[in-house]
Order: C-alpha cells, then sequence, then structure tokens
C-alpha cells in the first residue's frame, strides 16, 4: 500500500466511526514538514502559493493548485482544479460547505496541529466544518505493521544489550577509581550505536546526581559532571535500525522503527534507602499501565492515552510524589522517537485517542526532586491482535545478563 492508498483507507474506517467526509492536507510555502511527511512529497518540492489536497473515503483524491504552480502536486494521484485569486480558490472549496473534513489542526496535541489559523477561518466561513485529524494520522502513520513490530523488537533489543555493557563501563571505571564523566558515557554509548548499526535523531541524555532532576539534561564537552560516590545515574537512550536505502523508490514495508528506553542505577554498590523506595514507587506507578491495558480487555472495553496517563498521575500523587512529576507518562513511537501514535497524556497535551491493535508507547514517569530524579521507561506495543506486549524481550541478547525487563530495581556495582 502506497501513502496515498492508506491515507485514504484511513479515511474510510475513519468515516465508519465518525462523521468525517474527507481529509483535507494543504501548504503554503513549504512550511508544513509534518504534511510533506504524510504526503511522501520530496523535500525537493519549492512552493509559493497554498496547494490543497483533498482525499475522499470512496472518491478519485482532489487536487487544488495555482495556476502559476501547475505541477506541485504531480506525484499525487487525483483529479486537478486550478485556481489564480483568493474568490476562485473560495468557490473551488465551497464544494465541500456542509462536509465535515479532518485537518492537521488540534486544539490539544499540538506537535499535529500544523495548518495556520487563517486557512482554518477561511474553511469555516465558507461552511465547512473542521474536525481533527489526529485519530487519522494515528491510522496512517501511528499503527505498526508487523514489519515494523519486529524492527521496534530487534532495536529495542540491541538498546537494553548497550544498557548492560554501558552499566559494565561505568563498573569498571568506579572499580578502578578512574574519574568518569558525563559525556565519557555519552560517548560510550554513541560507539555502541554505531557498532550495533542503530541511528538516533539525537544524543543520549546521561545525567549525574543532581542533573538527573532535569528530564532533558544534556551535558556538554565543556560543562559536565563527574560521578560522585553514591550519585544517580539517569541513562535515556532511543534509536532505530540503519536500513541502506535500495534506491528503488518503493516504499518499504519494512521500514526502522524507535525503541526508547531509561534506567536508573547508583554509583557505588549499595543505594540509599530513600532511593530504593523511590525507584520502588516509581516502577509500580509505571507498571499501573500494562496492567491498566489488561484489566481493559478483559472488560471488553477501550482505553485511551489520555486515561491511562491519569492513572499513573492519581498513583504518583497518592504516593507523595505529586509535586515531583514534570511530564506526562509517555509518548507515540514510529519511525520517529516521538512519533505520530496516541501519546499517555492527559495533562500536557491530553490525548483521546484510543489504543489499537499496532499502536506503540513509551511508558516513563519521572520523579524529578531538587536533589536527584529519576526515570523509567520501557516501550509496550499492541500486537495485532489487539493485545499488550512489552518491548525487548523477543530477540534479546543472549549476552545480556543482570538486567530484568522492566527494571525492578536500582543498578548498582557488582563486588
Amino acid at each position: 500500500m502506497n501513502s496515498i492508498e492508506k491515507i485514504q483507507y484511513a479515511t474510510k474506517e475513519e468515516s465508519a466511526v465518525s462523521n468525517v467526509d474527507g481529509w483535507l492536507f494543504t501548504d503554503f510555502a513549504g512550511r508544513d514538514g509534518l504534511t510533506k511527511s504524510l504526503l511522501q512529497l520530496s523535500a525537493d518540492i519549492f512552493t509559493t502559493r497554498r496547494w490543497v489536497y483533498v482525499v475522499l473515503p470512496r472518491e478519485s483524491p482532489l487536487k487544488i493548485l495555482h495556476s502559476i504552480e501547475p505541477h506541485a502536486l504531480d506525484n499525487l494521484p487525483g483529479e486537478c482544479l486550478y485556481y489564480s485569486s483568493q474568490k476562485e480558490l473560495q468557490d473551488i472549496l465551497s464544494r465541500f460547505a456542509g462536509k465535515t473534513l479532518a485537518t492537521l489542526w488540534d486544539s490539544d496535541i499540538s506537535v499535529i496541529s500544523t495548518v495556520d489559523g487563517g486557512f482554518i477561518s477561511l474553511l469555516q466561513n465558507l461552511g465547512i466544518k473542521v474536525t481533527s485529524a489526529a485519530s487519522l494520522i494515528q491510522r496512517t502513520k501511528g499503527l505498526l505493521t508487523a514489519a515494523g513490530i519486529a524492527s521496534h523488537e530487534r532495536a529495542s533489543s540491541l538498546l537494553y544489550k548497550i544498557v548492560a555493557d554501558t552499566w559494565n563501563f561505568i563498573s569498571y571505571h568506579y572499580k578502578t577509581k578512574k574519574p568518569l564523566t558525563e559525556i565519557a558515557v555519552v560517548t560510550y554509548i554513541l560507539e555502541q550505536f554505531v557498532k550495533y548499526n542503530l541511528k538516533t535523531n539525537a544524543s543520549p541524555i546521561v545525567a549525574f546526581g543532581k542533573n538527573s532532576g532535569n528530564p532533558h539534561y544534556a551535558p556538554t564537552a565543556s560543562q559536565c559532571a563527574v560521578a560522585q560516590e553514591g550519585d544517580i545515574i539517569q541513562l535515556d537512550i532511543w534509536a532505530k535500525e540503519r536500513l541502506a536505502d535500495d534506491g528503488s523508490g518503493v516504499v518499504r514495508e519494512d521500514v526502522p522503527i524507535y525503541g526508547d528506553i531509561s534506567w536508573v542505577g547508583v554509583f557505588g554498590t549499595k543505594a540509599s534507602p530513600e532511593a530504593e523506595k523511590m525507584f520502588t514507587d516509581l516502577c509500580a506507578a509505571r507498571d499501573v499501565v500494562y496492567n491498566a491495558i489488561t484489566e481493559s480487555l478483559r472488560a471488553h472495553s477501550k482505553i485511551t492515552g489520555k486515561e491511562l496517563d491519569l492513572k499513573v498521575r492519581a498513583r504518583l500523587q497518592e504516593d507523595g510524589y505529586g509535586q515531583y512529576i514534570m511530564h506526562r507518562t509517555g509518548h507515540g513511537i514510529d519511525t520517529e522517537d516521538h512519533g505520530s501514535g496516541v501519546n499517555l497524556d492527559g495533562t500536557e497535551f491530553p490525548d483521546a485517542r484510543y489504543l489499537l491493535p499496532g499502536s506503540c508507547f513509551s511508558v516513563e514517569p519521572g520523579i524529578y526532586t531538587p536533589q536527584y530524579g529519576m526515570r523509567t521507561e520501557i516501550n509496550i506495543y499492541m500486537d495485532l491482535e489487539g493485545k499488550p506486549v512489552i518491548s525487548g524481550r523477543k530477540f534479546m541478547h543472549p549476552d545480556v545478563k543482570g538486567i530484568s525487563i522492566p527494571q525492578s530495581t536500582l543498578l548498582t556495582v557488582q563486588d
């Protein structure tokens, strides 16, 4: 299935459960990268006028193009209509008056809200009802195929191997009393990505001691901590397989899918009782997600990302950590680390989309105090039968020892 076939299929599926009559895409002057990604448009396409592309459930798509840029969407199927004035554009769009069209617009999920407000107002003034394309994006890009699940599992398994090797690297420095910097650990992890043919969109997060209290801490060569006895060490790594492009231009089903995990350890042979308790409570909150999904399946009901996040927050608040929560519970994962599928978010960008077969997401609650922070992260995907699976076990490297999935105790240096 090519990208447009997927979009049309998703539109047909969504129209069966909602009142959506079509999916409208638009871009002006090349501003909208998400639209280009979804339609698989070349990054080299340059336009200075607005174009519109409407995908309908059971009809041929419609291309609306400015007359001086008639070839802007040549690689997409559909009937072409041309305009050269604002009135002509409005006259063409008016054929959809009374219809409900999904667009890349959402009042809650900002990352997918890329259509400009002026154009949204224009559509509404023409009598077109505009609704969010969030569920359509999930159906198109945010659900993994069997090949995608396999790629995600392979990447996740390698990340766990890299965590185990990285902890051995950290332990070696502790035992030999050699100074260890955050940057040294970042460099080691990036070397492992190369070794295992993985790629990432950013350097991993490695934070020692007080720095672990910053969820997006990023050490630099000129400003990074040296590990001290008893420091909490936060590791957060994400990557996907590096696949060679065969140059055919054919959409591959084995597109690489990210894995994204976080582990917590102590630079020492024993954790403090306070750190142990905080981590135990954090793991219990994390595991609320898998248990809640399982319970919803048992009750033959569906559950949303918003509901799951609120359940995790409630658990952390009950345990007395409410003031130390700084972010949502998780994000969608697909070809992007922060993908287009359902997020576990009921507070920052509330996501009321349901978990569907093929949904893949991180589960990463965090507790951040002024002294240190902790974030434990696993990935869960819904298999093609709609059952939850904790990622990383299927292809686990035989050399991995001393870690469990999911992490249940703080890593320490072993004698």
